[in-house]
């Protein structure tokens, strides 16, 4: 343990109690780590889009009574098990925001869920019994699925880190990165620049069914065709097939060598000029759309993206679209992907409380850590509200103007699910360029008007 985690733990620990050792959890979240591009800023604890509270009821000036109030707050995470590492990274962000909050009230509870439903039903009778006043995770949605409906029975609100849209409910709130709006925020944006002809390439499974309707959606709002889809398995050794359907590469290579026949016929001059070209060409023709969505990360997105050129999809005619998976540092080395699109929070505030977890915790969080970062702030922040009763309520964390964090501006809509404000992101020789920043406010919630009214 280094000297500044040692230091940095004397002065949170009377307001944390964990079950394990932290020097224990910080030292298995080592595998975890996700590399983003980073650019040093200063990074502060989550705000409110509407204005703060009165002076008198800021932590600096608040009444002795309600500064002695404890506040109990669970965390809920897999602090065993095969997960344990993401858990504990998730954990740490959620005490450097309760460190930056600062408030001697508040007392941040872990309880391990394990890796499943089952160890998450366990978990929740434990944290219904330790009598808290909110809890924050946990992190999967079967375990969300098992303790959600625990906890709303006993009356306590909980803030999931799932981005499954399933699990969340009026009071079962979650706030994982949803690639509905990722997928709706870069597609009406390509269209906006003139695109309306789309291909994709979807995976198999819930997510890729979760982006092809997300896609089909907003095609059809903004008048778009889709001119090409194809999925595939998560398999690297798969994916060649696929895209070479999507490509159409069969049929305009058998265009190109009838072609290519019919000049060698012609004895002229003009056509051994046009044999001579179509030699240097493998196809004959362009793909008929102008974007292609890849809703693909990691790996198997560095396999898929050199495919498409190969298959003569050339990025120099059609934009590469992407979504969250694509806020990885790494695949700024994939050329075919430079000059491609993204859907994210904007990296500034990301890339600096990563910075920070390394400078305190010696290594590089999970992306996913500033969930946990938000989601305790944004506690920090009710805790201000001085009716103990109202400050976790269902309708409390319904702000039509939402609240901003290290992931930018975001809001709870009242089926439980989470709204973000996603910037537009380009990938660039030099980093993460940003080319359209994410909106700062949001439009009313439609049939469900609460909050502070605007200005």
């Amino acid at each position: 343990m280094t000297v500044q985690l040692a230091i940095w733990l004397m002065k949170i620990g009377s307001n944390i109690l964990v079950f394990l050792s932290l020097a224990t959890l910080t030292a298995c979240a080592a595998d975890t780590a996700d590399p983003v591009a980073t650019r040093p800023v200063s990074a502060t604890i989550a705000e409110p889009v509407a204005e703060l509270e009165p002076a008198e009821l800021m932590i600096a000036g608040m009444p002795a009574r309600l500064i002695e109030e404890p506040v109990r707050v669970a965390i809920m995470l897999p602090l065993t098990g095969d997960q344990r590492g993401l858990g504990a990274a998730l954990l740490n962000a959620a005490s450097m925001a309760l460190f930056d909050a600062y408030d001697p009230r508040i007392t941040l509870l872990p309880f391990d869920t394990g890796a499943s439903g089952e160890g998450a039903a366990l978990a929740a009778a434990d944290v219904i019994a330790a009598d808290v006043d909110v809890v924050l995770g946990p992190l999967f949605s079967d375990s969300i699925k098992a303790a959600g409906p625990l906890l709303k029975d006993a009356g306590i609100t909980m803030i999931g880190f799932s981005s499954d849209r399933r699990v969340a409910t009026p009071g079962q709130f979650i706030m994982g990165f949803a690639p509905e709006d990722e997928v709706r925020r870069v597609v009406s944006y390509a269209v906006r620049q003139g695109h309306s002809k789309f291909a994709a390439l979807i995976p198999d499974g819930l997510y890729g069914e979760r982006v092809s309707t997300a896609l089909g959606s907003i095609l059809e709002q903004t008048g778009s065709r889709m001119m090409a889809m194809e999925s595939y398995p998560p398999s690297a050794a798969a994916v060649f097939e696929p895209v070479k359907r999507l490509a159409n590469y069969d049929a305009r290579k058998r265009a190109r060598d009838a072609e290519l026949r019919a000049m060698e016929a012609v004895e002229s001059d003009v056509g051994l000029d046009i044999i001579e070209e179509l030699e240097k060409k493998e196809v004959l023709g362009e793909v008929n759309f102008s974007a292609v969505l890849v809703p693909e990360g990691g790996q198997l997105l560095r396999t898929i993206a050199p495919l498409l050129p190969y298959y003569e999809v050339d990025p120099a005619k059609v934009k590469f679209l992407g979504t969250g998976l694509w806020n990885d540092a790494s695949l700024l080395k994939e050329p075919p992907l430079r000059g491609a699109w993204f859907a994210a929070p904007e990296p500034e505030k990301p890339a600096a409380f990563m910075e920070k977890y390394e400078d305190i915790y010696g290594e590089r969080p999970p992306r996913i850590a500033t969930l946990a970062y938000d989601a305790m702030a944004l506690v920090a922040w009710r805790i201000r509200h001085p009716v103990s009763e109202e400050r976790f309520a269902f309708d409390a964390l319904l702000d039509n103007k939402g609240f901003h964090g290290i992931d930018g501006l975001f809001r709870f809509k009242p089926d439980g699910t989470v709204e973000r404000a996603l910037a537009i992101i380009e990938l660039d020789t030099s980093g993460f360029k940003v080319i359209e920043k994410a909106p700062q406010k949001f439009p009313r919630f439609h049939n469900y008007i609460i909050g502070p009214a605007e200005k």
